[in-house]
Formats: C-alpha cells, sequence, structure tokens
C-alpha cells in the first residue's frame, strides 16, 4: 500500500498544512493589498461583493500555475529543515530507512500538484481567463484609455474584404473602432461593431467613397446600421478574437503547425505556449528534487536563510526565463 506507514503520513500532513497555509495566506494578502488599491475602480464600475469574489477566484485560477510551485518549495524547505533539526531524519535513517525512500511522500505530494496544474490548465483556465478578461475589461477601461500607440489588427471575411480594428472588447463582445474595407473606394468607418448579433451591427457608422477626382469624402453617416452583407467566417473570427494563451493544451494540439512550418507569429506563438504548458507544472516536481541535498544535510549550523533565499531566486530566475523564451517565440 502507498503512504500506509505513520512516518510517510506525518511528513505528507505537514507538508500539506504549510503549503495550504501559505498558498491561500500569501494570495489572500495579495487580494487585500489589491482590492485596497482598486476599491475606487470597483465602486466606480458598479461591482458587487459576488463580482469582486468572482473576479478573485479567477484570477487564482490563473495564477495557480505560478503560486503552486512557489507554494510547494516552501513547504519542503520548512518541513524537511524542521525534521532534520529535531534529528527526525536521523532517526529513521538509523531505523534502516534510506534517505531516498525518506522523500517518496514528498515527491507524490509534488506529482499529485503536477497533475491538479495539468488540470487546471485543461480545464479551469481557459473557462477562467475568459470570464477574468471579461470583469477586468470595465475595471481597466481607463487604463486602456491612456494608450497612445494601439496594435492594428485585421480579419478576412467571406466576400475577400476585410476587416481592421485597434481592439476586441471581450465584455461587451465587440470590436472597437474597426474599419471595414469593402474596396479601395469604398470603406466604411465603424466605431463599435457587434459581429455576434443574427447581423452584424455598426455604432456611429461613417460611410466613406472615392469620388472622380480620387479623394475619400463621407457621404453618409449613421448612429446604427445593420451590415447584411458582412459574413464573417466563425472559425477565422474566433481564432482572431480569442488570444493562444486562453486555449488548453488540447486546443493548442489542435492548431499546432507542421513540424517547420511556423511561418507566421501567430503559429510561433502557438508551438511555444504548447511546449510551455506542457512543461511549466513539473515545476512542482522541481521545487521539491532541487532543494533536497541542501536540506537534508546534518550539519549543526544550517543555513536555512540562504537555502530559502538561492532556491526562490532560482525559481524566480527560473520563471523569467521561461516566460522571456514565450515572449521571444
Amino acid at each position: 500500500m502507498f503512504l500506509t506507514k505513520i512516518w510517510e503520513r506525518y511528513f505528507l500532513r505537514q507538508m500539506t498544512l504549510i503549503f495550504v497555509l501559505f498558498l491561500f495566506g500569501f494570495y489572500a494578502l495579495y487580494t487585500l493589498i489589491d482590492y485596497s488599491n482598486h476599491a475606487g475602480s470597483f465602486k466606480h464600475h458598479h461591482f458587487s461583493v459576488m463580482d469582486i469574489a468572482r473576479f478573485y477566484g479567477y484570477e487564482f485560477i490563473t495564477r495557480m500555475d505560478v503560486l503552486v510551485p512557489f507554494a510547494i518549495l516552501i513547504a519542503f524547505i520548512k518541513t524537511v529543515s524542521t525534521c532534520n533539526a529535531n534529528n527526525e531524519l536521523v532517526a529513521l535513517m538509523a531505523s534502516g530507512i534510506p534517505l531516498k525512500k525518506l522523500m517518496k511522500p514528498f515527491i507524490a505530494f509534488a506529482l499529485l500538484c503536477t497533475s491538479l496544474i495539468y488540470f487546471n490548465t485543461e480545464i479551469l483556465q481557459p473557462y477562467a481567463v475568459k470570464n477574468h478578461n471579461q470583469l477586468g475589461e470595465s475595471r481597466a477601461k481607463k487604463k486602456q484609455r491612456k494608450y497612445k500607440h494601439a496594435i492594428i489588427q485585421q480579419i478576412a471575411l467571406k466576400d475577400g474584404s476585410s476587416i481592421v480594428f485597434q481592439r476586441y472588447e471581450t465584455a461587451s463582445q465587440r470590436f472597437y473602432d474597426a474599419y471595414w474595407i469593402r474596396n479601395i473606394d469604398d470603406i466604411y468607418r465603424i466605431k463599435y461593431l457587434s459581429p455576434y448579433t443574427v447581423k452584424p451591427l455598426g455604432e456611429f457608422v461613417e460611410h466613406l467613397q472615392r469620388n472622380q477626382d480620387g479623394n475619400l469624402l463621407l457621404t453618409e453617416s449613421f448612429d446604427d446600421k445593420i451590415f447584411d452583407k458582412m459574413q464573417f467566417d466563425k472559425k477565422t473570427l474566433l481564432e482572431t478574437v480569442s488570444t493562444p494563451s486562453e486555449l488548453s493544451i488540447t486546443a493548442l494540439k489542435e492548431k499546432l503547425p507542421k513540424p517547420g512550418h511556423a511561418h507566421s507569429q501567430k503559429e510561433a506563438q502557438i508551438l511555444t505556449l504548447y511546449y510551455y504548458k506542457l512543461a511549466f507544472p513539473w515545476l512542482c516536481l522541481l521545487s521539491v528534487l532541487a532543494p533536497a541535498p541542501f536540506c537534508t544535510r546534518f550539519s549543526r549550523n544550517t543555513p536555512l536563510f540562504f537555502i530559502y533565499a538561492g532556491c526562490i531566486f532560482a525559481l524566480v530566475a527560473f520563471y523569467i526565463i521561461l516566460d522571456a523564451a514565450v515572449i521571444l517565440g
């Protein structure tokens, strides 16, 4: 049977207790600080208590892949170093149990957390990211208006025309500051374009047409206009409005380009994120294996501060390297 001995259950219980205390205590502190900084924004946008709870609940799910390895690292160092200082490891080894076997409960706990992060990445995170973005957009509207340089995006329609837009607002499910370029002589400027209505609906629309002198002139304007001839391809629309970081591992795998055929920036991003999400959960196991040699040393003066500092610094550096790899593609 697995983990049936008293010492195995003792190690696992101590590890779990510290893990839970650190994970939820640290996130509760983060929530308190973040809420105190943005309480005015929540009040201004009429967020209810339930909306705030959902917002921070979704944020916790999106950050689990970062928080869990840190919590494992702290819990492992604390548990093993305390047992080592109390000579519990020495006593167990003197009874004939090898040190590698003593690490079995911790490795089992790390593997369980690895599976948890895979489950979170595959099932919970895509849903949480979508809903977190919807709640976060309304809170961050003021910040978005301060951006001077926006990235222009484009989506092709079924008839060969294209729509160029500044951004897609997830909360309201509409494009902001869009241009429907039917051809070089016929362009619609649309402040808000809703592609998911029965027929695409534009708000504050201006119709520009080229005259005989070659100048684009405003010929008509509308407060609201239904575009009967604007036909979106559902697959292309979904790929445009959803970023690869919102997708699960399975969804990313379905979109993987053929080996050596990642020609576009988005294909390279999908490939990078796929391997990133496959590798990242194994940091849980690394958080146990890396500090183990330092925590199990038998010494009168164990440098706990340097063990904590060194391991935390190494884990942060590893995070930075992985994030840099994702950004660089």
